[in-house]
This record gives structure tokens, C-alpha cells and sequence, in this order.
């Protein structure tokens, strides 16, 4: 079905991947995690985190093994970008909320605002509603939501974590990210991706609970995963599901 190009010298820090007949660039890097992870990049880049000192063959049989997995996503970026060009925050436009297409609506009116009815998400303007305005008015309206939402989302998990001796966190951050979609310090901050909430919510609440997980446990042992699966047993699903949305 595909072939591997040859790969330059170890370590490597790309491998062009046949697949299908096409060449689709892998970015490589090893690092502390104790497994291979495969993550696909809204723009067609596979990329591969290995542990230090795996072998190329192994990585080569995993991305063999996730081979369709890798192409089912690849296509599925390569149909959105086809769809989606970049938002032009214009009435009619499709928008992502909470797993759902919500479609813009934009008018003038009395007041700035924003307000989300059903599968519509209604912009209304006092000057003429001008693609750059209805822009700051819904990234102001995301960055309230997605704060009010994440925080009623931890402090309804906290409880699950409280009983198993965790620590509570000490702040929580929101913005938008790249590359992961949560991380926990050291110093007890969650901070969860802005783009969670075109997520559906039980991503969010996925992404939620993996984080608060590393409170007690920084690492990806045995123990965090214990943990994880005790206050989210169905936590594999959820991943899967997060897995198919694209950060961006």
C-alpha cells in the first residue's frame, strides 16, 4: 500500500511517508514519553513523538499499523481546508461551537452583541457589521464562554479528584494553542486550549480531567492512568473522539 523514502541519517528528524501514491511529510522527535504518539497537523504534517532510543523499524511498523487512521485523517483535513477556507467572519459563514456547525448571522443593530440560538450564532453590530468587528466581538464572546464553561467543568470534577487525595489546582489559564490542547505545571496552573470550545463537550471534559490527573501524578504511569480511569472510566472513548477534532 506505501513505502518509507529513505530516512536520513539517525536520528532522524523527517521521513516522507508513501501513502496512497502520495508523499506526506512525518516530522520526528524524540522525547521522555514511554510510548510512540502519532498526531496529524491541520495542514497534511504527521508527526511522531517516540521515547528516546526507539528504533526507526518500530516507528516504521507504527505508522504502518495506523497507516488508514493516518490517511482517513489526512483526507479529512485535506476535504476542510477544501471547505473551509480561512473565516471571513461574513453572514452565512459555518462556525464550530461546542462538536456543532453553527451558522453566522450578522446584522446591525442598537448594540454590540453576541448570542448563540440553537445552531445559529447571531452577531449584531451598532455600525455596519464590518468582517474585523464581528471578528473581536466573537473572539471576546469565545474567550467568556470558554472560560465560564471550563471552570464549571473542573469544579465539577473536582470532587472525583478530591476523594482520591489529589491537590486542587491554583489557577486556571485559557488561550489558544498550537500544538496540545492542556498542560499542568508544577505549580498547580491548568491551562486548557481556547479552540476546546468548538470541541464537543465531552472532550472538554476529557481534556479537563487528564489535566487535573497530573496534580497528583506529573507523569504517564500506571498510576495517572488509574486515576484517570477511575474518574472517567469511558476516558478512552472521549480521547478518540478528541482525536478527530482539529486544533486551530
Amino acid at each position: 500500500m506505501f513505502g518509507f523514502l529513505k530516512p536520513k541519517p539517525s536520528p532522524p528528524k523527517r521521513l516522507e511517508l508513501m501513502l496512497g501514491g502520495e508523499s506526506v511529510s512525518v516530522e520526528l522527535a524524540f522525547d521522555r514519553f514511554r510510548s510512540i504518539r502519532i498526531s496529524i497537523r491541520p495542514e497534511g504534517l504527521v508527526r511522531v513523538r517516540a521515547p528516546k532510543g526507539t528504533a526507526l523499524s518500530v516507528i516504521r511498523e507504527r505508522l504502518e499499523f495506523k497507516a488508514a487512521w493516518i490517511e482517513k485523517h489526512l483526507e479529512r483535513f485535506r476535504t476542510r481546508r477544501q471547505a473551509h477556507a480561512p473565516l471571513r467572519h461574513v453572514d452565512g459563514e459555518t462556525h464550530r461551537h461546542l462538536g456543532r456547525d453553527c451558522v453566522l448571522r450578522v446584522s446591525r443593530a442598537g448594540r454590540n452583541a453576541v448570542r448563540l440560538d440553537g445552531s445559529e450564532l447571531f452577531v449584531t453590530t451598532r455600525q455596519d457589521p464590518e468582517p474585523e468587528a464581528v471578528r473581536k466581538l466573537l473572539d471576546a464572546w469565545r474567550a467568556k464562554q470558554a472560560r465560564e464553561l471550563f471552570t464549571k467543568v473542573i469544579r465539577e470534577l473536582l470532587p472525583l479528584l478530591d476523594a482520591h487525595g489529589a491537590p486542587r489546582p491554583e489557577r486556571l489559564r485559557v488561550r489558544a494553542m498550537k500544538s496540545r490542547w492542556g498542560s499542568c505545571s508544577r505549580a498547580r496552573v491548568i491551562c486548557l486550549n481556547l479552540h476546546l470550545l468548538k470541541a464537543p463537550p465531552e472532550c472538554i471534559e476529557y481534556v479537563a480531567a487528564h489535566e487535573l490527573c497530573h496534580l497528583l501524578h506529573h507523569g504517564h504511569d500506571a498510576r495517572f492512568y488509574g486515576l484517570l480511569a477511575a474518574i472517567m472510566p469511558d476516558w478512552r472513548e472521549r480521547k478518540r473522539l478528541l482525536a478527530e477534532q482539529p486544533i486551530d
